[in-house]
C-alpha cells in the first residue's frame, strides 16, 4: 500500500468549476464515452486544513459513498441553479463514515454534512436552522466559511473522498458497535429516504409505489417497511439484481413497468390517447420517485391517483419535454424532500441520523448493508467512476471509496 502521510500532506479527489462549465458546454456526452477514464479529473495531494475553532475535529474517512448528486456534478449533468451556493475546488464526499483523529483514541462516527448558520458563525441563526432543519438554511453564502450547503461542496471543508477532513463536533453521530461499516456509510442516504417517508407516512391501507431500485429506491423500500410494517410496497426496478434486493428489503411486488404495476396492483384502467403513452385512471395513493429522470417523473404522474402524493427523492435537475397535464387535472400533490434534520413528528424530535441507526438495529433482518456492492481505494478512482457510470453493466448499487485502507 502506498505511503499516505508525508508532512501533513494527504491525497484527495477534487472537482472544479472549470470542469463543470466545460462538461456543460459539451452536452454531457463525454463522461460515458470516456468509460470512467475521465481525464479532466485526477487524484492530487493537499495539505489538510486546520480546524477553524476548538469545537472542530479532524476525521479520517473509513468509507465514503458516491452519490448520484456527485456523479451529476462530475459529468456536467447537475443544474447550475445551485452553483451560487457552492465553492470550488471542492473535495466531494458527503456520505461519510469516519474515525475521529485525536487523543489517541478512535471512535466511529457518521457525518451530518449540512452547514448551519451556527457553524458559519452566524448568530442569531435563520429560522430554519433554529428549527433544526439546516438543509433549508437561508444564509448559505454568509459567514466565515466559503459558500456551500454541506461539507463536500466547499473549498474550505474537504469531503470524504480524501484521507483527512475536518468537521464540527455537532455534526458527528456515534456509530453503535453492532452496525457494520457498510451499514454505517448508508446512514446518510438512508436518512434522506427516511426523512421523505416520515414527512407523510402512508397508512397501512394505502397503495404505495417506489419508482427506481437504485440505492435511493432500495433505502426507501427499507424505510417504508420499518416505519409502516403493514403497508404493501410495489417497486419498479430496471435490473434483476436491484429487483432481487428490493424483495429482500421488504417489497411485496416488484415490476419492470410502472404502468403495468398500476394496472395490476392499484386497479388502474388504461386508455390509449391519440398520440403518446397510455393514460391511466386511478392509481397509487403515494408514489416515491427515487430515480429523478424524465421517464420516472412521467411514470409517477401517470400512476398516481387523483389528489395523490408524489414524493421526489431522486434529485432531478433540468427536465425537458415533461407533460404536466395530469398534475393539474388530477390535482396531484408533488413534494420535494431534501436531506434530513430534526424529525418534529417523532417523540423527542430526534435527528434523522439517530433514528436511522435505531431502526437499522431494530430491523437487522433487512440486509441494508448489501447495498454497498463496490469498494475502491482512492487510487482506483477510475474504476469507481466506471462502476458508478454504468450500474447496469457493473451491477453496482452503492459504490464507495475506502480512503485509508
Amino acid at each position: 500500500m502506498p505511503e499516505r502521510t508525508v508532512h501533513g500532506v494527504r491525497q484527495r479527489f477534487a472537482a472544479s468549476a472549470l470542469n463543470y462549465r466545460a462538461l456543460r458546454l459539451g452536452g454531457g456526452r463525454l463522461p460515458r464515452l470516456a468509460w470512467g477514464w475521465m481525464p479532466w479529473l485526477g487524484l492530487d495531494a493537499f495539505t489538510a486544513p486546520d480546524p477553524p475553532g476548538p469545537d472542530w475535529v479532524r476525521l479520517r474517512p473509513i468509507l465514503s459513498g458516491i452519490c448520484g448528486t456527485d456523479m451529476a456534478l462530475l459529468t456536467g449533468k447537475a443544474s447550475a441553479v445551485m452553483s451560487p451556493f457552492a465553492s470550488f475546488p471542492a473535495v466531494l464526499g458527503h456520505e461519510v463514515l469516519a474515525e475521529v483523529v485525536e487523543g489517541g483514541a478512535t471512535e466511529r462516527v457518521v457525518l451530518d454534512p449540512l452547514l448551519s448558520c451556527g457553524l458559519r458563525g452566524l448568530d442569531p441563526p435563520c429560522g430554519w436552522c433554529a428549527d433544526g432543519r439546516p438543509g433549508l438554511c437561508l444564509r448559505p453564502t454568509d459567514g466565515f466559511l466559503a459558500p456551500a450547503p454541506m461539507i463536500g461542496f466547499s473549498r474550505d471543508l474537504p469531503g470524504g473522498w480524501s484521507e483527512e477532513m475536518i468537521a464540527h463536533r455537532s455534526q458527528l453521530h456515534r456509530v453503535p458497535d453492532n452496525l457494520s461499516d457498510e451499514q454505517a456509510v448508508l446512514v446518510e442516504p438512508f436518512s434522506v429516504a427516511l426523512h421523505g417517508v416520515l414527512a407523510r407516512p402512508p397508512a397501512a391501507s394505502e397503495r404505495v409505489l417506489v419508482i427506481g431500485a437504485g440505492a435511493m429506491g432500495l433505502c426507501t423500500v427499507a424505510a417504508l417497511r420499518m416505519v409502516v410494517p403493514a403497508v404493501r410496497i410495489v417497486v419498479v426496478g430496471r435490473h434483476a439484481h436491484q429487483r432481487d434486493l428490493a424483495r429482500r428489503l421488504g417489497a411485496d411486488v416488484v415490476r419492470s413497468s410502472a404502468l403495468d404495476a398500476a394496472v395490476e396492483e392499484a386497479g388502474s384502467r388504461r386508455y390509449r390517447p391519440l398520440v403518446g403513452r397510455d393514460v391511466l385512471v386511478d392509481g397509487f395513493d403515494q408514489v416515491y420517485d427515487c430515480a429523478g429522470t424524465r421517464s420516472s417523473l412521467d411514470d409517477a404522474i401517470r400512476t398516481t391517483r387523483p389528489s395523490g402524493r408524489i414524493a421526489i427523492l431522486g434529485g432531478p435537475g433540468e427536465i425537458g419535454r415533461l407533460d404536466w397535464t395530469l398534475v393539474w387535472t388530477r390535482e396531484l400533490r408533488i413534494e420535494g424532500s431534501y436531506v434530513y434534520g430534526r424529525e418534529a413528528s417523532l417523540p423527542g424530535q430526534p435527528h434523522t441520523f439517530d433514528e436511522a441507526m435505531r431502526l437499522m438495529l431494530e430491523h437487522a433482518e433487512l440486509p441494508l448493508g448489501e447495498l454497498v456492492t463496490h469498494q475502491y481505494p482512492l487510487e482506483q478512482w477510475r474504476a469507481a467512476m466506471a462502476a458508478a457510470l454504468d450500474r447496469g453493466a457493473s451491477g453496482a448499487l452503492k459504490v464507495v471509496f475506502a480512503p485509508v485502507r
